[in-house]
C-alpha cells in the first residue's frame, strides 16, 4: 500500500507540472511529506532490520492516511532539507515547485525570506520529532529509523545537493568516513 500511496503523490506533483499550478506551501507540504519517500523507507527499514512484527506495530506503520507523528516529522525534515539544498538546481531543469518557490509565490516575499522560512519549518518539525519521539507506543526501532532518517537528510543536503552533485562537502565527508576511516590503535 505504500508504494501505491508513494506514486499517487508522484501523480499530484506531475499534475502540478503539467498544469503549471504553483500549489499553497500547505498544499505542497501535505504532499510532500510523502513524495519523498520516507513512509515507505521506515517501513522497509522496519521490516528488514527484523524487528518483531505484531499487529500493533504493523497498524502504526502501514494505517493508511494516517501521519504516524514520528514518520511523518522525519519526512517533512527530509523534504525541507531537499529542498533546501537543492532548490536552486531542480528549478533550473525545470523541475515541479519546491517548498521555496511554493511560500515565495503565494506570500510574495524574495527568495531569501522563503529559505528563512522553510528552515523555521524544519526547526519545529525537528522539536516536533524529538517530541514524538520521547513517551510514545511505537516500537523503538520505528523511533531510531525516524530519527536517523532525518538526520541523513540533514547531514546530506546541508551544503547543497549532496546527492545529485558528484563533488562537494558531502563527497568529502564520504570519503573520509568509507575510504580514509580514522586509524584506531590497539590497546
Amino acid at each position: 500500500m505504500q508504494w501505491a500511496n508513494l506514486c499517487r503523490s508522484y501523480l499530484v506533483e506531475a499534475r502540478w507540472f503539467n498544469c503549471g499550478y504553483t500549489p499553497t506551501l500547505d498544499e505542497y507540504l501535505e504532499n510532500a511529506w510523502f513524495s519523498v519517500g520516507g513512509h515507505g523507507a521506515t517501513a522497509h527499514g522496519y521490516l528488514l532490520l527484523g524487528s518483531p512484527i505484531t499487529k500493533t506495530s504493523l497498524d502504526n506503520i502501514f494505517t493508511i492516511g494516517s501521519k504516524a507523528e514520528p514518520i511523518y516529522w522525519s519526512s517533512l525534515i527530509t523534504r525541507l532539507s531537499d529542498d533546501l539544498g537543492t532548490y536552486k538546481a531542480e528549478i533550473m531543469r525545470g523541475d515541479v515547485a519546491k517548498s521555496i518557490q511554493c511560500y515565495m509565490v503565494k506570500e510574495g516575499v524574495t527568495e531569501e525570506q522563503a529559505r528563512d522560512h522553510i528552515k523555521d519549518l524544519k526547526s519545529l518539525s525537528w522539536r516536533k520529532l524529538n517530541e514524538a519521539s520521547l513517551g510514545n507506543s511505537y516500537p523503538k526501532s520505528i523511533i531510531t529509523i525516524s530519527l536517523n532518517m532525518a538526520r541523513t537528510a540533514q547531514c546530506i543536503y546541508q551544503h547543497g545537493d549532496g546527492i545529485g552533485m558528484s563533488t562537494g562537502l558531502t563527497k568529502d565527508h564520504l570519503i573520509s568516513l568509507i575510504v580514509n576511516p580514522i586509524p584506531i590503535k590497539p590497546f
